[in-house]
Order: structure tokens, then C-alpha cells, then sequence
């Protein structure tokens, strides 16, 4: 059985709407079988089946796998450009405090692509990432508090982001996220020599 919804027909905002909400589905389902089965083993028939759509309904909204990996991405891609314009102006321990727990955020809400793209060399090498390595030194020179870091400086970055990324990449499904996104900030603010942020209480319940 199709999805007659995956075309969206011509009819303003509400079209438009439920074709955004289309667009979603795809790339929610697409992202959960690329992580179980890898990028190259996943394939748009796998993809359309799992949705009830025809692959020529698939294609309406994506012409191509990289399409989809590049829609995929996209939210991420943004969440570093802002961090990588707030870490060209940053420069006191506080500025660089606000760039970790952004981070922090960045891996918690992408943490599904994260592992993706930690696991699975085909997805890094498809080209949708060519523009994440000058947003990334950006932001990673912010984070350092140094235009030119030096050797311990990017080794104590690499270190600070290393353990945001294991916190949420190896963390058990019963764990409070709220405690592993502090504790998080405060593994990489240490590594990083810079005053940790503190816990907000739980109001009282």
C-alpha cells in the first residue's frame, strides 16, 4: 500500500505544509536506517517501503540518496554556523563557557547523525560535509580562546569535544539526560581550563 500524501497537490499553505510534514517523516526514517544499517547499505526501495511510499513518491521530494543525507544534515550544519559566528567574537572564559554547553546542545539534539557520522566512512566521504571543516576550525579557534592555538590548545579541544561526543554516544538509555548534558560541560570545561558552568536545581516537586 502507497502513501498518497508523499505528493503533496498544489493548494497554497496547507499543501505546502503537509508536504513539510512529508519531508520530516522521510528524513526521520531515512536517518533511523542509515544508523542501523550504514549509508551505503541503506537504499531509497528500503527507505520507501518503510514509509508505504512509491520510490517515485520518494523521489518527488529527494532526487537522490545524497539528496536526502544532505537534508539530513542540514539542521546540524546549521547549529555550527551559528556556534562558529559566536566563537569568532569569542575570547573571555565565560564566552567560551556559552560556546561548550552550545555543543553540548548541538550533540544531544544530533546525537543519531553524530553516531552516523562517527561510525560510517561512507556518509563522512559524500561531499555533504564539504562545508563543516571551516565552520569547525571557526568554532574549535573560539573554543580555544586563541586565533592561532597552539599544539596543547587544539589537543585540549580535541579532548574537551572527544568527551562531549562519548557522553552521549555511549550513554545508557536510563540515564537523566539533563545530568550527562552537565556533566558533559563540566568533563570539557576542565579539559579546557575554564570555570565550569553550574547545575540548575530541579524545582521542588
Amino acid at each position: 500500500m502507497t502513501d498518497s500524501s508523499a505528493h503533496p497537490q498544489h493548494g497554497g499553505a496547507g499543501a505546502r505544509e503537509h508536504g513539510d510534514e512529508t519531508r520530516a517523516r522521510i528524513i526521520e526514517t531515512a536517518l533511523q536506517l542509515i544508523a542501523d544499517h550504514g549509508f551505503s547499505a541503506t537504499s531509497t526501495r528500503e527507505i520507501s517501503e518503510r514509509l508505504g511510499f512509491t520510490k517515485a513518491a520518494l523521489y518527488y521530494h529527494f532526487r537522490t540518496k545524497e539528496d536526502l543525507l544532505a537534508a539530513i544534515v542540514a539542521p546540524a550544519m546549521e547549529d555550527l554556523a551559528a556556534l562558529a559566528e559566536r566563537g569568532a567574537s569569542a575570547g573571555t572564559p565565560a564566552e567560551r563557557r556559552q560556546l561548550v554547553e552550545g555543543y553540548v546542545d548541538l550533540v544531544a539534539t544530533h546525537v543519531d547523525l553524530i553516531r552516523v557520522l562517527a561510525n560510517d566512512p561512507a556518509a563522512r566521504s559524500s561531499g555533504v560535509l564539504a562545508t563543516a571543516e571551516p565552520l569547525y576550525r571557526r568554532f574549535t579557534r573560539g573554543l580555544s580562546g586563541s586565533e592561532t592555538p597552539d599544539v596543547e590548545q587544539r589537543v585540549k579541544v580535541r579532548c574537551a569535544l572527544g568527551a562531549i561526543h562519548m557522553a552521549f554516544l555511549r550513554a545508557d538509555p536510563d540515564e537523566d539526560r539533563a545530568l550527562v548534558r552537565h556533566t558533559a560541560s563540566v568533563a570539557a570545561c576542565n579539559v579546557l581550563g575554564i570555570a565550569a558552568p553550574r547545575r540548575t536545581r530541579e524545582p521542588a516537586s
